[in-house]
């Protein structure tokens, strides 16, 4: 049992804190929570790996459960509801689809006693390009829905697309991605330096995108406008970074055997800790996206590199990059091909003025200050109104306590 404080616990139950949208999101937010006042516990249904270890470097408890997904076994929810009952919390916040269900089973199995929130993270184009345990997950929570006592989404495409696929309406927050601009800002030695570890020259135009591997990334799209605009345009580099973005890659090799001449200007990162470094040595950031996207993570922190963005129609992405950019309404290659080749001609002035408006942009509407907040006060919220009804409750309590000796006095 743990001792009351005047802070608000609050345990996060999240899917994987691989490193992904959801996990750095949920890093950043820690990082600037106001300890004083609330006190984090982050549960992990996966194993140890991704932002764990700097979460804990914030001094926050981190326990991993391994549980792989697998809200089927009754050994495994027991185990959560041990360890929330430990624990004590003011409030539950569940992250993506497996680790909201989760929070709110095993608070179930409590009784119902916390105020539990949702966090979803991803838009909802088409169930069907999800995989069955996705989609599984994704049924169950639209059933589910009403219950919690919130459920924030990092976009408004996300909110509004979940409500048409059946999640209630009437607890729906819209809370947008935060970033840390002293960390993703412009840094003209990183530019250097990342050119100069690839071997581009420090007169080429460079484009990249930072994605994992995943169908709903679109690297097709990418490499296919990359090999268009490679045949008119030299001295343009293309760098992606993400998992799996090697040349081991059996996909990826079977895409590039299409575009042979297109290799000696490709560079293959693969995962890369250094993402601010990346995106500064980019002179166009893209994003080819066909779906899934909720809040793209790395459009916003490109943007606060001061790099300009051309990015499919995905998302919340036209609402994050505002005028600042490109949105690609026809992503096909082609047309990709010829936004990048505009970009070109319009010339570096052009881009800098585009780069520095960017960069405000991420500045005034997605501070991670100001995102933390916002779910600082949600929280607060939720634990007050806790407390006031068990305050109440124990004052109706205690007059009837009283009563009952008045009559036993009587007697």
């Amino acid at each position: 049992m743990r001792k009351k404080t005047s802070q608000i616990y609050v345990v996060h139950i999240i899917t994987s804190l691989a490193a992904d949208g959801a996990g750095t999101m949920l890093y950043r937010i820690l990082a600037h929570t106001n300890r004083s006042h609330y006190y984090p516990v982050v549960i992990s249904l996966d194993d140890d790996n991704g932002s764990a270890d700097k979460i804990r470097a914030h001094g926050i408890p981190v326990h991993c459960l391994n549980m792989a997904n697998s809200l089927t076994s009754g050994w495994h929810i027991l185990r959560l509801v041990r360890l929330l009952r430990e624990l004590e919390p003011d409030v539950i916040q569940g992250w993506m689809y497996h680790g909201n269900l989760a929070a709110s089973i095993a608070n179930l199995a409590l009784s119902n006693r916390h105020p539990v929130f949702w966090n979803i993270r991803q838009s909802l184009y088409d169930i069907t390009l999800e995989s069955t345990a996705m989609q599984w997950a994704i049924r169950l929570s639209a059933k589910r829905s009403g219950k919690p006592t919130g459920i924030i989404y990092n976009a408004y495409r996300a909110a509004e697309q979940h409500a048409d696929f059946g999640f209630k309406e009437h607890n729906a927050h819209i809370i947008p991605n935060g970033f840390d601009t002293h960390v993703f800002a412009p840094n003209a030695y990183s530019r250097e330096t990342i050119r100069h570890s690839l071997a581009i020259p420090e007169e080429a135009f460079v484009i990249g995108m930072v994605a994992n591997y995943h169908p709903m990334k679109n690297h097709a799209l990418f490499l296919e406008a990359a090999n268009l605009l490679n045949k008119h345009q030299k001295n343009v580099h293309f760098i992606l970074t993400g998992r799996e973005i090697t040349h081991e890659n059996r996909e990826i090799q079977q895409l590039l055997k299409r575009f042979p001449a297109l290799q000696a200007n490709l560079h293959l990162t693969g995962e890369r800790q250094d993402i601010p470094a990346i995106l500064n040595a980019l002179d166009v950031f893209t994003l080819t996206s066909s779906y899934g996207e909720g809040f793209s993570n790395v459009v916003g922190e490109a943007m606060a590199c001061g790099i300009p963005c051309i990015a499919t129609d995905v998302g919340d992405v036209p609402r994050i990059i505002g005028n600042t950019g490109h949105i690609l309404r026809d992503a096909s290659p082609s047309a990709l091909a010829f936004a990048w080749l505009e970009w070109i001609n319009a010339g570096a002035t052009w881009r800098d003025e585009q780069g520095q408006r960017a960069m405000q942009r991420i500045k005034r509407h997605y501070s991670i200050h100001n995102i933390a907040h916002q779910y600082q006060e949600l929280y607060a919220s939720a634990a007050q109104e806790i407390r006031t009804s068990e305050t109440a409750l124990a004052h109706v309590g205690m007059k009837k306590f009283s009563s009952n000796i008045s009559m036993n006095r009587l007697a």
